[in-house]
C-alpha cells in the first residue's frame, strides 16, 4: 500500500504532500486544474517516461518520492528481487524515488540505492498498475494477456509444471550439444584427456592435503625452535620451586583453610581449582607434544616434494584443486563417451527426445485448459462489461499455436500466443484490443478484468485514469460500484469528474489551482465532511453552487450505496 506521495516541482506542483489509506481515494478538481498530476507522479515512480518540460519553470529538477507498506507475498517477491539487486529492504517499507533534472535527466533510487529506469519498471509492475493512457496499461505488456489468462484459469501451477519440463529439455538439448562437439574432437584430444587423467589419478589429490601439508611443513622446519620454546613454558608450569602448578597448589591450600571459616571465599577458591587443573591438562600436553617432536629432514623432504606436486598440476592445468577433482570426474565420463561413441549419441539422443515429448505432452495439456478457460472467461467479461458501457461489446481471449523458434523447441510459457481481442460494435470484426480501443474504453476493460482476478491479483495498488469518460447515469453507478469493489480488496486511485464515482470514495482528494505573485500553482488537499460536500455539489452544478445541490451531494454521500465507508 502506498502511504505517502511527496511531489516537488513537478509541472504546477511546486510542494504537494499526500497522504493515503486503504480503500478507494477518489481524485477531482476543476477541468484544467490538473487532476493528473497524481497519476503523472505515481508513473515517475514506477518508471515512466519524463521528459525535462515536466520540470516547474525555474526549478532545478522535479521530484517524486513515494512510500510503499508492503506485506505477504507483494513483498516476498519485492524482498527477492532487491536481493537480486543488492538492495536493503526490511521487508515491509519500500521509499522510491525519481528526480528528473531541467536538463532532462532522470536518476531513480529504491531505499536511498540507485536504480536504472528498466530496473524501476520492473520493481513498479509489482507496486501498482495504473491504467489510463496507453503508455502505462499493464494490458499493453508483452505476455500480459497469457499471464491474465492463466491467472484468471488459476493455470499457474500448471504452467510451473511446464516450466519444469522445459528446462529438464533444454537441459538435455544442450547435453547433446555438448556431447556432439565432444566427439568432433575427441580423436585429437584423446592422448591429452588421457595422460591428464592418468597425471590426476597417479597424484590422488586430496580436498583440504595442501593445508595439512604446510602446516606439517612448517613443524618439522622449525622443530629445534618449537623444542626451545615448548620446553621453557613446561618448565614454568610443572618443574622447580617456581612452577605454576606449585604455586596454584599452595594458593588452593591456603584459600581451602580460609573459605571454612569464610564462605565467601568459596568462589576464588572455585576458579582457583579451575586454574591448576588447567595447568595440569597444558603440562601433560605439552610433555605429549615433545615426546613426538623431533627434526625429520626426510619427513620434511617428502612433505615438501608432495606440496611441490600439487603446485605443478594446478599451474599445469590452470586449475585450483578443487576444479582439478572436478575436473578429474569430467575426464572420465568424457573419456568414456569418447570411447562409445555412438552409443554415447544414441542415448543422449533418447534422452533429448524423451524429454520433449513430455515437454509437448505438459505444453499441449496447459494449452487444452487454456482453451477452456478463454472460453469461460470470454463469455464472463463480455457479460461484465455490458454494464461499463458496452453493451455490444464482445472480448476474448484467442489461444492461437506458437511458432516454433529456429531451434523447434517450445515457447518459454507454453505451446501458445495468447491474445486478448475486442470490439464494441455490433457486427464488426474483433480486433487485438491494444490496437483499437481507446483510454477510457482500455481503462473500463481492465477494470472488468481486475474485477474478475480480484483476490488473485497480484498488485496491491490499482490507478484508474479516463475510466468514466463519455459515460454516465447507470453506467456511472456501475463503473463506480466496481471500482469500490475492487477497494475492499486493495488501494485504489481513481481520477474522476463524476460526482457519483466520486461519492463512492473512503477517501477524498480535490486538485486545484491558485496564481499568486504572478506563478499558477497546483494545490492537492484531502477534503473531510463539509469541504466534500462543496466539491460534490461543484460537480454537480459547475460554478453556481446552490443548497440545492448542496442537499443533492448530501445525499449522494448518504446513499445506501454510495456511504463513505469511514
Amino acid at each position: 500500500m502506498l502511504e505517502r506521495l511527496s511531489i516537488r516541482d513537478l509541472a504546477l506542483a511546486e510542494r504537494v504532500e499526500i497522504v493515503l489509506g486503504d480503500g478507494l481515494h477518489a481524485v477531482t478538481g476543476e477541468t484544467g486544474a490538473g487532476k493528473s498530476l497524481v497519476v503523472s507522479a505515481l508513473g515517475l515512480l514506477v518508471g515512466a517516461r519524463a521528459d525535462a518540460d515536466i520540470v516547474r519553470e525555474g526549478a532545478r529538477a522535479a521530484t517524486v518520492e513515494g512510500e510503499f507498506r508492503l506485506a505477504g507475498d507483494t513483498a516476498a517477491r519485492v524482498g527477492k528481487l532487491l536481493e537480486e539487486w543488492g538492495i536493503e529492504f526490511d521487508g515491509e517499507l519500500l521509499i522510491v524515488r525519481r528526480e528528473v533534472s531541467a536538463e532532462g535527466r532522470s536518476r531513480a533510487t529504491v531505499n536511498q540505492s540507485s536504480l536504472t529506469i528498466a530496473s524501476l519498471k520492473r520493481l513498479g509492475e509489482w507496486l501498482l498498475d495504473l491504467h489510463g493512457q496507453h503508455e502505462h496499461q499493464s494490458l499493453l505488456r508483452d505476455g500480459a494477456a497469457l499471464a491474465t489468462l492463466d491467472r484468471l484459469g488459476g493455470l499457474e501451477e500448471q504452467r510451473a509444471a511446464y516450466s519444469e519440463s522445459l528446462a529438464a529439455l533444454r537441459e538435455a538439448s544442450g547435453d547433446l550439444d555438448r556431447l556432439r562437439e565432444s566427439l568432433a574432437t575427441f580423436a585429437e584430444r584423446r592422448d591429452y584427456l588421457a595422460s591428464a587423467a592418468r597425471e590426476l589419478d597417479d597424484a590422488q589429490l586430496r580436498e583440504g592435503e595442501e593445508d595439512e601439508l604446510k602446516l606439517e611443513a612448517a613443524r618439522l622446519a622449525h622443530a629445534d625452535r618449537l623444542r626451545a620454546l615448548a620446553s621453557a613454558a613446561l618448565e614454568r608450569l610443572s618443574e622447580g620451586d617456581a612452577a605454576a602448578a606449585e604455586s596454584l597448589g599452595s594458593a588452593r591450600h591456603s584459600i581451602e583453610q580460609a573459605a571454612a571459616l569464610d564462605p565467601s571465599l568459596d568462589e576464588p577458591l572455585a576458579a582457583i581449582q579451575e586454574a591448576a587443573i588447567a595447568a595440569s591438562e597444558a603440562a601433560r600436553t605439552l610433555a605429549d607434544y615433545l615426546d613426538r617432536l623431533e627434526a625429520d629432514p626426510a619427513a620434511l623432504e617428502s612433505i615438501e616434494a608432495r606440496r611441490e606436486l600439487y603446485a605443478r598440476l594446478t599451474r599445469k592445468y590452470r586449475r585450483s584443486v578443487s576444479d582439478l577433482l572436478a575436473w578429474r570426474e569430467e575426464l572420465r565420463t568424457e573419456l568414456a563417451q569418447g570411447e562409445d561413441g555412438e552409443g554415447s549419441l544414441e542415448r543422449a539422443r533418447d534422452r533429448r527426445a524423451a524429454a520433449e515429448k513430455a515437454c509437448r505432452k505438459s505444453g499441449k495439456a496447459l494449452t487444452a485448459s487454456r482453451t477452456a478457460a478463454a472460453r469461460e472467461w470470454s463469455a464472463l467479461l463480455s457479460k461484465e462489461l455490458r454494464p461499463l458501457g458496452f453493451p455490444h461489446a464482445r472480448i476474448g481471449f484467442e489461444v492461437a499455436p506458437l511458432a516454433d523458434g529456429p531451434s523447434g523447441q517450445p515457447g518459454p510459457t507454453g505451446l501458445d500466443d495468447v491474445q486478448l481481442l475486442f470490439t464494441a460494435n455490433p457486427g464488426e470484426p474483433a480486433r487485438i484490443l491494444q490496437k483499437i480501443a481507446s483510454g477510457g474504453e482500455l481503462s473500463r476493460v481492465m477494470l472488468a478484468l481486475k474485477c474478475a482476478l480480484q483476490t488473485r491479483d497480484r498488485v496491491d495498488l490499482l490507478v484508474f485514469d479516463e475510466v468514466d469518460s463519455g459515460i454516465g447515469g447507470a453506467v456511472a453507478q456501475a463503473v463506480g460500484e466496481r471500482l469500490r469493489s475492487l477497494a475492499e480488496h486493495r488501494q485504489v486511485i481513481c481520477v474522476t469528474h463524476l460526482p457519483m464515482i466520486a461519492a463512492l470514495g473512503r477517501h477524498h482528494l480535490s486538485v486545484s489551482k491558485e496564481v499568486a505573485n504572478g506563478r499558477t500553482t497546483a494545490r492537492v488537499s484531502a477534503l473531510e465532511a463539509k469541504d466534500r460536500v462543496e466539491e460534490l455539489a461543484r460537480m454537480l452544478a459547475g460554478e453556481r453552487v446552490t443548497d440545492t445541490t448542496r442537499r443533492q451531494a448530501r445525499e449522494l454521500l448518504a446513499a445506501p450505496a454510495g456511504r463513505n465507508p469511514s
